[in-house]
């Protein structure tokens, strides 16, 4: 996703922002006149959590249709006559567009603003996976209600794949069939699309500088007056090594950055993972429709929606505290102890679900299982994104994307060998098996919490340890 306040770009920082009112004989953005409506920062609280909400609306949106098909799946083997792997690829090439669009729309969003490549989402989904993120950052000066907002943000890339396969399975089993599936999702995503394109306002703050610029030079008849974007080009060279180059740089040189980041992949690839291997545990194995099976996603969305309360309760608290002891310095590694949390429960809430899995054993116990597993999977995530965004500051953009690039790639391609894994092991020995993978990465919250700063001190590229 994009975030221009954390790049190196002229474009980025809050500081080169600064500079830009001042080359174009504007006032800083973050000084506005409290009367200013162009001006993120001088919204009220309740019209900036109204943009906030709407902003990721179309996330939620769109990763409800990254799952949404795969109840269609047995539909499609019938009607194409084409195998199960087959079908699973609907997913996984849905996915891929979250691997690689990102590189392509966050660079725009750069230029253009925000709002531009946003409503291009309504066509491609991956402009807002892409984009959000670096809004929502625009809204928030403060570091405190940003981190509740990009919360709010990554939580639509769970809730939403979650939701899926409830929404698409009763809408298959309907009167209107699977291609329902799909019209449903483009016309929510269509016609909300019309509703943000009058609702919500361009946030970022170079591009509402520059258009001040332009305003008083008409104004005034002074041609002089520029913002510091127009002034900027973006190269290929400078932009391959940003964008292409950087994020593979940095996940083969920054340790931080690589295992985290393995970490944050597995979680994400396990969530899609389920897409395939809940109808196996509770179809095949315990008999259920299609429709009631989808039903015990909601077990995951309830321990989403709880981590989500802790979380935000966490960051406006203890979080909170930490950060106003130390005015001005930024300790990454207070970031971990959800994360840390998060990976003390997942391995044994795996296996609980893994040994509940048996029709002999009651429903209940399996999907309270998944409470725990939903809830430890959005933490751990969760966390693991700001900690890179505070270790990886001046270079956040670049590892944001090689993170995400990974991550979906995980989540693209875990559903395909799902149902291999289910059907050869069995239920409760495939659900071990990643419960003992989760386990091996549990120690990394409680490595980088222990020698993180000190590591940070020997990169280049890492916030330096005070």
């Amino acid at each position: 996703m994009a975030q221009p306040s954390f790049d190196d770009f002229p474009t980025g920082s809050a500081a080169s922002v600064k500079e830009q009112s001042r080359d174009a004989g504007l006032e800083d953005p973050e000084k506005a006149q409290p009367g200013d409506p162009d001006n993120p920062h001088t919204w009220s609280l309740t019209h900036k959590w109204l943009i906030t909400v709407l902003l990721n609306v179309l996330p939620l949106v769109v990763n409800v249709g990254s799952s949404i098909v795969s109840a269609s799946g047995p539909h499609l083997e019938e009607e194409y006559h084409v195998s199960s792997e087959e079908t699973i690829l609907v997913i996984t090439l849905f996915l891929l567009g979250f691997t690689f669009g990102p590189l392509m729309f966050g660079p725009l969003s750069e230029r253009t603003g925000r709002k531009t490549p946003l409503v291009i989402g309504g066509l491609f989904g991956s402009a807002a996976m892409a984009v959000t993120g670096g809004a929502v950052t625009d809204i928030w000066p403060s570091p405190i209600m940003r981190g509740v907002g990009m919360d709010i943000f990554i939580m639509t890339g769970y809730l939403g794949p979650v939701l899926g396969p409830i929404i698409g399975n009763f809408i298959t089993t309907s009167y209107l069939g699977w291609r329902w599936v799909v019209w449903v999702t483009a016309i929510i995503a269509y016609g909300f699309i019309i509703i943000f394109f009058f609702a919500v306002p361009e946030t970022s703050a170079p591009v509402l500088l520059t258009r001040k610029a332009h305003r008083q030079r008409l104004e005034t008849k002074n041609w002089a007056i520029h913002s510091r974007l127009e002034e900027s080009h973006t190269d290929f060279k400078s932009f391959a090594k940003a964008y292409l180059l950087r994020p593979w740089f940095l996940l083969a040189t920054e340790p931080i950055n690589v295992i985290v980041t393995i970490y944050m992949a597995f979680m994400y690839g396990l969530l899609f993972l389920f897409f395939e291997g809940f109808p196996i545990a509770f179809v095949e194995v315990r008999g259920w429709k299609p429709q009631i099976a989808s039903l015990t996603f909601l077990g995951l969305a309830i321990g989403l929606l709880i981590a989500l309360v802790l979380t935000i309760w966490y960051t406006l608290t203890v979080f909170k505290r930490q950060a106003m002891s130390t005015p001005g310095k930024i300790v990454p590694e207070r970031r971990l102890p959800p994360m840390m949390l998060g990976a003390v429960i997942l391995p044994p809430s795996m296996f609980w679900a893994a040994w509940t899995s048996q029709s002999s054993v009651p429903w209940p116990a399996q999907v309270a299982a998944y409470i725990f597993v939903g809830g430890a999977l959005f933490v751990i995530f969760v966390q693991g994104f700001k900690y890179i965004v505070d270790v990886y500051l001046n270079v956040a953009n670049s590892a944001i994307s090689g993170n995400t690039f990974a991550r979906s790639f995980f989540g693209a391609t875990f559903p395909l060998f799902s149902p291999a894994l289910y059907h050869n092991v069995g239920v409760p020995w495939a659900t071990s098996v990643l419960a003992l993978i989760s386990l091996v990465l549990a120690p990394v919250p409680f490595f980088f919490y222990r020698y993180g700063a000190e590591i940070r001190s020997y990169s280049k590229n890492a916030l330096a340890s005070e």
